[in-house]
Protein backbone atom coordinates (compact mmCIF):
# COMPACT_ATOMS: atom_id res chain seq x y z
CA UNK A 1 0.00 0.00 0.00
CA UNK A 2 1.20 3.37 -0.80
CA UNK A 3 2.79 5.60 1.60
CA UNK A 4 1.64 9.13 1.14
CA UNK A 5 3.43 10.80 3.95
CA UNK A 6 5.12 14.65 3.89
CA UNK A 7 8.39 12.83 3.27
CA UNK A 8 7.34 10.63 0.63
CA UNK A 9 5.71 13.44 -1.08
CA UNK A 10 9.07 14.41 -3.40
CA UNK A 11 9.42 10.88 -3.96
CA UNK A 12 6.54 10.72 -6.29
CA UNK A 13 6.98 11.17 -9.88
CA UNK A 14 4.98 12.80 -12.87
CA UNK A 15 5.43 12.25 -16.18
CA UNK A 16 9.26 10.75 -15.16
CA UNK A 17 9.89 13.64 -13.34
CA UNK A 18 9.81 14.40 -9.28
CA UNK A 19 6.46 15.75 -7.88
CA UNK A 20 7.50 18.26 -5.01
CA UNK A 21 4.48 19.60 -2.23
CA UNK A 22 4.10 22.31 -4.44
CA UNK A 23 2.83 20.27 -7.25
CA UNK A 24 0.75 18.37 -5.47
CA UNK A 25 -1.49 21.25 -3.96
CA UNK A 26 -1.39 23.19 -6.83
CA UNK A 27 -2.75 20.38 -8.85
CA UNK A 28 -5.60 19.29 -5.79
CA UNK A 29 -6.30 22.52 -5.84
CA UNK A 30 -6.94 23.90 -9.33
CA UNK A 31 -9.26 20.16 -9.33
CA UNK A 32 -11.28 21.38 -6.56
CA UNK A 33 -11.84 24.56 -8.34
CA UNK A 34 -13.14 23.15 -11.08
CA UNK A 35 -14.82 20.62 -9.74
CA UNK A 36 -16.88 23.25 -7.94
CA UNK A 37 -17.11 25.42 -11.11
CA UNK A 38 -18.16 22.57 -13.43
CA UNK A 39 -21.93 21.92 -12.30
CA UNK A 40 -22.51 25.61 -12.14
CA UNK A 41 -21.10 25.90 -15.67
CA UNK A 42 -23.72 23.61 -17.03
CA UNK A 43 -26.56 24.88 -15.32
CA UNK A 44 -26.23 28.63 -15.51
CA UNK A 45 -25.61 28.49 -18.93
CA UNK A 46 -28.43 26.13 -19.55
CA UNK A 47 -30.88 28.43 -18.12
CA UNK A 48 -29.63 31.56 -19.63
CA UNK A 49 -30.07 29.33 -22.90
CA UNK A 50 -33.22 28.25 -21.72
CA UNK A 51 -34.73 31.99 -20.54
CA UNK A 52 -33.61 33.23 -24.33
CA UNK A 53 -35.56 30.80 -25.63
CA UNK A 54 -38.73 31.38 -23.88
CA UNK A 55 -39.52 34.80 -23.29
CA UNK A 56 -40.42 36.58 -25.87
CA UNK A 57 -38.70 40.03 -25.47
CA UNK A 58 -35.10 38.42 -24.64
CA UNK A 59 -35.34 37.10 -28.30
CA UNK A 60 -33.58 39.61 -29.72
CA UNK A 61 -30.50 39.59 -32.00
CA UNK A 62 -27.96 40.64 -29.06
CA UNK A 63 -29.30 38.17 -27.02
CA UNK A 64 -29.48 34.95 -29.36
CA UNK A 65 -25.74 35.61 -30.34
CA UNK A 66 -25.33 35.62 -26.39
CA UNK A 67 -26.70 32.38 -26.16
CA UNK A 68 -25.21 30.83 -29.10
CA UNK A 69 -22.08 31.77 -26.90
CA UNK A 70 -23.47 30.40 -24.32
CA UNK A 71 -23.72 27.37 -26.17
CA UNK A 72 -19.98 27.06 -25.88
CA UNK A 73 -19.95 27.28 -22.71
CA UNK A 74 -22.11 24.67 -21.86
CA UNK A 75 -19.79 22.47 -24.14
CA UNK A 76 -17.09 23.91 -21.79
CA UNK A 77 -18.43 22.47 -18.46
CA UNK A 78 -19.94 18.94 -20.33
CA UNK A 79 -16.14 18.53 -21.92
CA UNK A 80 -13.36 20.34 -21.23
CA UNK A 81 -14.02 20.80 -17.47
CA UNK A 82 -14.45 16.97 -16.64
CA UNK A 83 -11.60 15.94 -19.02
CA UNK A 84 -9.26 18.24 -17.18
CA UNK A 85 -10.62 17.18 -13.59
CA UNK A 86 -9.59 13.23 -15.07
CA UNK A 87 -6.19 14.33 -16.59
CA UNK A 88 -5.09 15.76 -13.19
CA UNK A 89 -6.48 13.58 -11.12
CA UNK A 90 -4.56 10.64 -13.01
CA UNK A 91 -1.37 12.87 -12.61
CA UNK A 92 -2.00 12.57 -8.70
CA UNK A 93 -2.33 8.63 -8.91
CA UNK A 94 0.67 8.70 -11.19
CA UNK A 95 -1.58 6.33 -13.80
CA UNK A 96 -0.14 6.16 -17.40
CA UNK A 97 -4.23 6.94 -18.70
CA UNK A 98 -3.27 10.40 -17.60
CA UNK A 99 -1.79 11.25 -21.50
CA UNK A 100 -5.27 10.08 -22.58
CA UNK A 101 -7.30 12.45 -20.60
CA UNK A 102 -4.94 15.25 -21.49
CA UNK A 103 -5.17 14.75 -25.50
CA UNK A 104 -9.33 14.86 -24.93
CA UNK A 105 -9.42 18.51 -22.83
CA UNK A 106 -6.47 19.62 -25.14
CA UNK A 107 -9.13 19.16 -27.82
CA UNK A 108 -12.04 19.96 -26.45
CA UNK A 109 -10.12 23.50 -24.94
CA UNK A 110 -8.68 24.60 -27.99
CA UNK A 111 -12.02 24.04 -30.11
CA UNK A 112 -14.13 25.47 -27.62
CA UNK A 113 -11.76 28.89 -27.21
CA UNK A 114 -11.81 29.40 -30.95
CA UNK A 115 -15.18 28.69 -31.03
CA UNK A 116 -15.53 31.32 -27.77
CA UNK A 117 -13.51 34.03 -29.67
CA UNK A 118 -15.58 33.84 -32.87
CA UNK A 119 -18.63 34.08 -31.06
CA UNK A 120 -17.32 36.85 -28.98
CA UNK A 121 -16.61 38.71 -32.19
CA UNK A 122 -19.78 37.94 -33.58
CA UNK A 123 -21.68 39.56 -30.35
CA UNK A 124 -19.22 42.81 -30.73
CA UNK A 125 -20.02 43.03 -34.39
CA UNK A 126 -23.88 42.75 -33.72
CA UNK A 127 -23.43 45.71 -31.53
CA UNK A 128 -20.97 47.52 -33.81
CA UNK A 129 -23.82 47.40 -36.56
CA UNK A 130 -26.72 47.98 -34.54
CA UNK A 131 -24.78 51.80 -33.05
CA UNK A 132 -23.12 52.27 -36.13
CA UNK A 133 -24.65 51.25 -38.72
CA UNK A 134 -28.59 51.22 -37.59
CA UNK A 135 -29.71 51.93 -41.51
CA UNK A 136 -27.47 48.56 -42.57
CA UNK A 137 -28.63 46.35 -39.40
CA UNK A 138 -32.34 44.80 -40.27
CA UNK A 139 -30.28 43.75 -44.01
CA UNK A 140 -26.82 42.35 -42.37
CA UNK A 141 -28.17 40.61 -39.17
CA UNK A 142 -30.96 38.39 -40.52
CA UNK A 143 -31.98 35.19 -39.26
CA UNK A 144 -30.13 33.30 -42.21
CA UNK A 145 -27.21 35.35 -41.85
CA UNK A 146 -26.48 34.65 -37.75
CA UNK A 147 -26.80 30.81 -38.68
CA UNK A 148 -24.52 30.61 -41.50
CA UNK A 149 -21.97 32.93 -39.03
CA UNK A 150 -22.81 30.41 -36.06
CA UNK A 151 -22.17 27.68 -38.24
CA UNK A 152 -19.15 28.85 -39.63
CA UNK A 153 -17.93 29.42 -36.14
CA UNK A 154 -18.14 26.00 -35.50
CA UNK A 155 -16.98 24.26 -38.52
CA UNK A 156 -14.11 26.44 -38.51
CA UNK A 157 -13.03 25.26 -34.45
CA UNK A 158 -13.39 22.05 -35.20
CA UNK A 159 -11.34 22.31 -38.50
CA UNK A 160 -8.26 23.72 -36.98
CA UNK A 161 -8.62 22.08 -33.43
CA UNK A 162 -6.86 18.84 -34.34
CA UNK A 163 -4.30 20.15 -36.72
CA UNK A 164 -2.95 22.62 -33.92
CA UNK A 165 -3.11 19.85 -31.54
CA UNK A 166 -0.83 17.39 -33.49
CA UNK A 167 2.08 20.22 -33.82
CA UNK A 168 1.41 21.50 -29.87
CA UNK A 169 5.25 21.65 -28.09
CA UNK A 170 6.67 23.20 -31.87
CA UNK A 171 7.56 26.23 -30.70
CA UNK A 172 6.84 29.54 -33.18
CA UNK A 173 4.73 27.19 -35.30
CA UNK A 174 2.57 26.36 -32.44
CA UNK A 175 2.17 29.58 -31.04
CA UNK A 176 1.62 31.18 -34.92
CA UNK A 177 -1.56 28.55 -35.04
CA UNK A 178 -3.04 29.02 -31.62
CA UNK A 179 -3.09 32.13 -31.03
CA UNK A 180 -4.07 34.06 -34.93
CA UNK A 181 -7.71 33.52 -34.07
CA UNK A 182 -6.75 35.17 -30.53
CA UNK A 183 -5.23 37.92 -32.37
CA UNK A 184 -7.96 38.31 -34.57
CA UNK A 185 -10.31 38.20 -32.08
CA UNK A 186 -8.07 41.00 -29.96
CA UNK A 187 -8.02 43.41 -33.08
CA UNK A 188 -11.69 43.48 -33.75
CA UNK A 189 -12.92 43.53 -30.45
CA UNK A 190 -10.70 46.17 -29.39
CA UNK A 191 -10.88 48.44 -32.52
CA UNK A 192 -15.10 47.74 -32.71
CA UNK A 193 -15.10 49.40 -28.68
CA UNK A 194 -12.95 52.12 -29.87
CA UNK A 195 -15.12 52.95 -32.48
CA UNK A 196 -18.41 52.31 -30.66
CA UNK A 197 -17.05 54.45 -27.34
CA UNK A 198 -16.68 57.59 -29.60
CA UNK A 199 -20.40 56.41 -31.40
CA UNK A 200 -22.24 56.48 -28.06
CA UNK A 201 -20.51 60.10 -26.75
CA UNK A 202 -21.81 61.47 -30.33
CA UNK A 203 -25.21 60.37 -29.40
CA UNK A 204 -25.04 61.61 -25.80
CA UNK A 205 -24.16 64.83 -26.99
CA UNK A 206 -27.01 64.49 -29.36
CA UNK A 207 -29.48 63.50 -26.95
CA UNK A 208 -28.28 66.56 -24.59
CA UNK A 209 -28.51 69.21 -27.41
CA UNK A 210 -32.52 67.43 -28.08
CA UNK A 211 -31.29 66.38 -31.83
CA UNK A 212 -32.82 63.09 -31.84
CA UNK A 213 -36.43 61.90 -32.01
CA UNK A 214 -37.74 60.12 -29.17
CA UNK A 215 -37.84 56.80 -30.85
CA UNK A 216 -34.57 57.16 -31.71
CA UNK A 217 -33.54 57.95 -28.26
CA UNK A 218 -35.53 55.05 -26.64
CA UNK A 219 -33.51 52.26 -29.18
CA UNK A 220 -29.82 53.91 -28.62
CA UNK A 221 -30.19 53.74 -25.07
CA UNK A 222 -31.24 50.31 -25.04
CA UNK A 223 -28.45 49.55 -27.54
CA UNK A 224 -25.77 51.03 -25.46
CA UNK A 225 -26.90 48.85 -21.99
CA UNK A 226 -26.48 45.92 -24.23
CA UNK A 227 -23.05 47.51 -25.37
CA UNK A 228 -21.99 47.41 -22.02
CA UNK A 229 -23.34 44.22 -20.99
CA UNK A 230 -20.81 42.94 -24.18
CA UNK A 231 -17.81 45.04 -23.00
CA UNK A 232 -17.83 43.22 -18.96
CA UNK A 233 -18.05 40.25 -20.82
CA UNK A 234 -14.95 40.78 -23.81
CA UNK A 235 -13.00 42.32 -20.34
CA UNK A 236 -13.70 39.17 -18.22
CA UNK A 237 -12.39 37.18 -21.79
CA UNK A 238 -9.35 39.29 -21.28
CA UNK A 239 -8.82 39.13 -18.32
CA UNK A 240 -9.13 35.37 -18.19
CA UNK A 241 -6.98 34.45 -21.52
CA UNK A 242 -3.71 36.47 -19.76
CA UNK A 243 -2.15 33.40 -18.68
CA UNK A 244 -2.55 31.36 -21.75
CA UNK A 245 -0.87 34.17 -23.74
CA UNK A 246 1.87 34.31 -21.25
CA UNK A 247 2.16 30.32 -21.26
CA UNK A 248 2.08 30.56 -24.70
CA UNK A 249 4.75 32.80 -25.16
CA UNK A 250 6.56 30.63 -23.03
CA UNK A 251 6.07 27.88 -25.04
CA UNK A 252 7.01 29.99 -28.62
CA UNK A 253 10.43 31.44 -26.72
CA UNK A 254 11.51 28.07 -25.75
CA UNK A 255 11.29 28.65 -21.93
CA UNK A 256 13.21 25.54 -20.14
CA UNK A 257 11.43 25.81 -16.49
CA UNK A 258 9.39 22.34 -16.15
CA UNK A 259 7.88 23.37 -13.07
CA UNK A 260 6.95 27.07 -13.92
CA UNK A 261 5.50 25.97 -17.21
CA UNK A 262 3.67 23.07 -15.50
CA UNK A 263 2.31 25.76 -13.02
CA UNK A 264 1.71 28.67 -15.67
CA UNK A 265 -0.23 25.63 -17.61
CA UNK A 266 -2.27 24.47 -15.15
CA UNK A 267 -3.58 28.14 -14.18
CA UNK A 268 -4.26 29.03 -17.91
CA UNK A 269 -6.17 25.96 -18.46
CA UNK A 270 -8.25 26.73 -14.89
CA UNK A 271 -8.67 30.68 -16.10
CA UNK A 272 -9.92 29.77 -19.25
CA UNK A 273 -12.39 27.56 -18.23
CA UNK A 274 -13.47 29.65 -15.07
CA UNK A 275 -14.75 32.07 -17.36
CA UNK A 276 -17.23 29.68 -18.84
CA UNK A 277 -18.51 30.48 -15.37
CA UNK A 278 -18.24 33.97 -15.48
CA UNK A 279 -20.26 34.68 -18.48
CA UNK A 280 -23.73 33.74 -17.45
CA UNK A 281 -23.03 35.20 -14.15
CA UNK A 282 -22.65 38.44 -16.39
CA UNK A 283 -25.79 38.15 -18.08
CA UNK A 284 -27.75 37.49 -15.19
CA UNK A 285 -26.29 40.94 -13.90
CA UNK A 286 -26.96 42.68 -16.03
CA UNK A 287 -30.24 41.94 -17.46
CA UNK A 288 -33.20 41.73 -15.12
CA UNK A 289 -35.41 39.53 -17.05
CA UNK A 290 -32.84 36.66 -17.40
CA UNK A 291 -32.05 37.44 -13.73
CA UNK A 292 -35.52 37.03 -12.68
CA UNK A 293 -35.93 33.39 -14.55
CA UNK A 294 -32.47 32.18 -13.65
CA UNK A 295 -33.75 32.42 -9.49
CA UNK A 296 -37.60 31.54 -10.53
CA UNK A 297 -35.98 28.44 -11.82
CA UNK A 298 -33.35 27.91 -9.28
CA UNK A 299 -35.93 28.60 -5.94
CA UNK A 300 -38.60 26.16 -7.67
CA UNK A 301 -35.57 23.58 -8.09
CA UNK A 302 -34.77 24.26 -4.48
CA UNK A 303 -38.55 24.36 -2.77
CA UNK A 304 -40.50 22.22 -5.26
CA UNK A 305 -43.14 21.39 -2.91
CA UNK A 306 -43.95 24.70 -1.39
CA UNK A 307 -44.12 26.19 -5.34
CA UNK A 308 -46.64 22.86 -6.07
CA UNK A 309 -48.60 23.94 -2.84
CA UNK A 310 -48.55 27.75 -3.95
Amino acid sequence: MANFSVSNLTNLTMKGEEKDVFNLVFISITIIVITIACPFTIGLNMLVIIAIKRRRRLQNNGNIMLACLAVSDVLTGLTAQPSFILWKTALLLGSDIANVFLAIHGLCIIVLSYSSALHLMMVVGEKMIAIKYPFWYPSVMTTRNMKMGVLFCWVYSSSFGLPVQLIRGSGALYFISASHIAFACVVFVSTSNVILYFETRRHRKMIKAQQLPQEQVETFLKENKAFKTTVIVVGAVGICLVPGILYTLMLAIGFSQERILRSMEGIARTFVMINSLLNPLIYCWRQEEIRKFVFRTLMQAVHPVNESLA
